[in-house]
């Protein structure tokens, strides 16, 4: 079993590259924190849109939807949305039972560019182990695709795709991994235990901080919190029935 790490939105492999693979999107900080916790909290779906006047006319176009709208551009809500990208903000009082249409900087667009994998699922720290359990069970090729933060390296992404191949190993069930892969597992096993310490280290994560985001990086730093494993398949990201390694929420 394989499984290669892409450090930016830009690394990941074109659709023929991912055909017969499975996809792992990551954005920790934090649109796939976002989303693992707004699906945890009950929300009907995520649709990842690539811009808020998208987001904008298919709320238009399908007013008996009654979408949410949540997302951020420069870490900030985009004015006359619902919601930010902040997964605080996801209360299942907020968001149970609701579609919502979500746009960020890096994280819908990683989405979106792995849609060509046979499946694609949506990691953070939250649910990161049971994303690993997901991939051994299956014993399929993966492609663990980093977001990054503005097609750059980040050390958020990247600590989750190591935790995601540290957990995916076991006795008798080697990984094979590329020299990022490596990288991201290293890192892992240095900041295990201590997450929260890089996030705060990260350029992301110190941007979050001066925004007055703290929160947001306690949060995100989190590792194990959930066993919910989104898929996004069709245009959404869901929930799909016997599709969770647990039921627990967030």
């Amino acid at each position: 079993m394989r499984a290669d790490v892409y450090p930016t939105v830009l690394n990941i492999p074109p659709a023929e590259e991912l055909a017969g693979k499975a996809a792992v999107v990551i954005d920790v900080l934090r649109a796939t924190t976002t989303i693992c916790t707004a699906l945890a909290n009950g929300a009907d779906t995520v649709v990842p849109i690539l811009t808020p006047e998208e987001a904008f006319q298919v709320a238009r176009d399908n007013p008996e939807r009654q979408f949410l709208l949540g997302g951020e551009r420069k870490a900030v809500i985009i004015p006359g949305f619902n919601l930010g990208n902040s997964p605080l903000e996801y209360t299942e009082a907020r968001v149970k039972g609701r579609p919502i249409l979500f746009t960020t900087t890096n994280g819908t667009r990683a989405i979106r560019r792995a849609a060509g994998a046979d499946r694609v699922y949506i990691a953070s720290l939250l649910n990161a182990p049971a994303v690993a359990r997901e991939l051994a069970r299956l014993e399929m090729d993966a492609a663990i695709c980093c977001a990054g933060t503005h097609d750059q390296f980040s050390l958020e992404d990247t600590v989750c795709a190591g935790a995601i191949l540290e957990f995916m190993a076991g006795p008798g069930q080697p990984v094979e991994t590329n020299d990022m892969g490596l990288v991201a597992r290293e890192l892992f096993r240095r900041y295990d235990g201590r997450l929260a310490d890089l996030l705060h280290l990260s350029s992301h994560g110190r941007n979050l901080v001066k925004l007055g985001l703290q929160d947001d990086l306690l949060f995100c730093a989190q590792l194990g919190t959930t066993t919910h494993l989104p898929v996004f398949t069709e245009g959404q990201v869901v929930l799909p029935h016997g599709g969770l390694s647990g039921s627990d929420g967030v």
